[in-house]
């Protein structure tokens, strides 16, 4: 499952006020959030405001958060509505509007972003057990123990080079494969793979 072992333990000492918790979260994920947002608002700006409004509500209500949630299912909420409130405030001209509606959904549906989550982690698991063996020992490595590309390299007794051509054409293709256009595709490939 793509998601990192230590996020219970993190979450329950956030929940608790930690600080050094919150700090590790957002080191582990504020880079991701703020590169999805920029690729759909295309303002640097904006994107560093989302970010801004997702671990300001994060920290504001911790005590609310579920830590035997999965917490990246949690995540994905905050920075999905994050991102559309700030695209529809964005978006001024009708006609862009229309267009935006047609290919977004604005609700928060609580029910239809979990489903559609645990669609897209059904996928991105489906493709991942269909790796080649060297390819997905790899890729595993990478985002589930969480080591560099370098450290990868060193406990497989390969070079750096290779583990980044396995870990390129890994991401290629799982993007590929996730990618419908949807801005929940998006948002799932930026934030956890």
């Amino acid at each position: 499952m793509i998601q990192y072992l230590d996020d219970k333990l993190i979450i329950k000492n956030l929940k608790e006020g930690d600080v050094l918790s919150f700090d590790n979260i957002f080191k582990k994920y504020n880079k991701k959030v703020y590169y999805f947002a920029l690729s759909y608002l295309k303002n640097k700006e904006e994107a560093e405001d989302v970010v801004q409004e997702v671990f300001m509500n994060l920290w504001k209500y911790r005590d609310q958060i579920n830590e035997y949630y999965v917490f990246s299912k949690y995540l994905f909420k905050i920075t999905y509505n994050s991102t559309c409130k700030k695209f529809r405030k964005q978006v001024s001209d009708k006609k862009q509007m229309e267009e935006v509606m047609r290919n977004f959904i604005f609700e928060d549906n609580s029910t239809n972003l979990d489903i559609e989550y645990d669609n897209l982690l059904e996928t991105a698991n489906s493709f991942i057990e269909k790796m080649p063996s060297r390819q997905k020992n790899i890729f595993l490595l990478s985002i589930n123990e969480q080591l560099t590309n370098e450290q990868i390299a060193q406990q497989l007794y390969i070079s750096k080079k290779t583990v980044e051509n396995y870990l390129a054409k890994a991401k290629t293709s799982l993007k590929k494969s996730l990618s419908d256009g949807h801005i929940l595709s998006v948002l799932f490939f930026c934030l956890f793979l």
